[in-house]
């Protein structure tokens, strides 16, 4: 090793080693600072000190001509300084980049992404939390979100199309889609891995078209009788239209009078939707005894949460009820198929569609969606009273009037 004051000028005459080994250079003017060069020719800047315990270290500052002396000197100074102080540069740096992989790995990431992005902003985040703790943590968890490649995706939603069918990977893919985003917006080097052609369904095939028959809504309607609180969940999610996560969370102070409103910030929307309570969605209610602030309830704590296990549970009994009329069984359908079945009984029930529209709550497109700002209370009033009536009828017909049904109103149109 050699001394002679360090400058760019003489780093650029210098020559690789003939030696086959790296040749270091002392700076005479700090030291502790020092210049290596490589066999390859390629040269780098060091700081040489020893740390309080007695340990050496010789971090790298950078390398030239990427950085000039005067800056890989300027550096050096200033670790020298802190180490004159007491601290370890080199220490603290390992200890940083140790902690920063533990926070870009999934296991905390994912939590972090659920805290401050889901839970704010999506209304069925918990969903979401679900997705990654049993089809993504179990795989990535050990691993950094910044190594993870676009092989990496494929490969999860292979098998989890193969496991749980290709809706579900579409699912996940949304999910760490909105992970990535997320990540992305906040790091300045990375590239999220998902890109475009990863689904593994198409919209159209997957849009369901699923309506309750008839004699599905009136064995539902029966069956529903025999669940303590999912029962009159189901019962108001047919007689309002609206979604299950909407009904499910409804609060007693969200009720006044016979109008219902479900405030913006748990609707899809993000606008405050006022649903009037027909005397038929009013007698389900009352029919609830009331302990908390949430309507459905089981500890009078939080919302009704056990949908699995209730669902379950009224197919069964549609199951049985079906048996025992003779019928065949109630094909599959999902809770959201009530809202499906709500518009379209209101259609039936000679609503105009405009109506039924926003009885739901769907945003109305085009110039009307921009200017028209009536409220239509009035109107979804009576669209909700004619679902109302409507529903009765079916679910209470006159003696010797049940016969089989066709087209909009019977099985065949399911």
């Amino acid at each position: 090793m050699a001394a002679i004051r360090l400058t760019d000028r003489f780093l650029k005459t210098l020559p690789a080693p003939s030696t086959g080994r790296a040749e270091v250079w002392h700076d005479t003017e700090v030291k502790g600072f020092q210049f290596k060069r490589t066999p390859q020719g390629r040269g780098s800047f060091l700081v040489y000190y020893r740390a309080a315990d007695g340990t050496e270290r010789r971090p790298k500052i950078g390398d030239w001509p990427s950085l000039t002396v005067e800056q890989a000197r300027k550096a050096a100074r200033e670790t020298l300084a802190r180490v004159a102080l007491g601290n370890d540069p080199s220490a603290e740096r390992q200890a940083a980049r140790a902690a920063e992989e533990v926070r870009d790995r999934l296991s905390d990431v994912v939590p972090t992404f659920i805290e401050r992005h889901a839970k704010p902003n999506n209304r069925s985040w918990a969903e979401a939390d679900r997705i990654f703790r049993v089809y993504v943590l179990p795989r990535w968890k050990d691993d950094r979100i910044g190594e993870i490649r676009r092989r990496d995706v494929a490969d999860l939603l292979d098998r989890i199309e193969t496991d749980n069918g290709r809706v579900m990977a579409d699912r996940v893919l949304a999910a760490v889609r909105k992970l990535f985003n997320w990540w992305g917006a906040r790091n300045d080097d990375f590239v999220s891995p998902v890109v475009r052609g990863m689904a593994r369904t198409k919209p159209k095939e997957i849009a369901r078209s699923r309506v309750l028959a008839d004699d599905e809504v009136r064995s539902l309607w029966m069956a529903a009788s025999g669940q303590a609180v999912f029962g009159p969940l189901v019962r108001l999610l047919l007689l309002t239209g609206q979604r299950r996560d909407e009904v499910a969370r409804m609060r007693w102070a969200e009720i006044e009078g016979d109008l219902w409103t479900i405030p913006a910030e748990r609707y899809k929307t993000k606008a405050a939707n006022v649903v009037p309570l027909s005397a038929a969605a009013r007698a389900v209610l009352d029919s609830l005894p009331r302990f908390g602030e949430f309507v459905f309830t089981t500890n009078g704590k939080t919302p009704f949460s056990g949908f699995s296990k209730a669902k379950a549970s009224l197919d069964s009994a549609m199951a049985k009820l079906d048996k025992e009329a003779g019928r065949t069984p109630t094909p599959a359908w999902v809770l959201h198929d009530l809202r499906r079945t709500a518009k379209t009984l209101m259609i039936r029930a000679g609503v105009r569609p405009d109506i039924s529209e926003r009885v739901l709550g769907h945003v109305i497109a085009g110039v009307e969606g921009v200017y028209d700002r009536h409220g239509y209370v009035t109107e979804k009033r009576d669209a909700l009273d004619q679902l109302a009536a409507m529903i009765e009828r079916i679910t209470n017909p006159p003696a010797g009037n049940v016969v089989p049904l066709h087209g909009p109103a019977g099985r065949d149109a399911a």
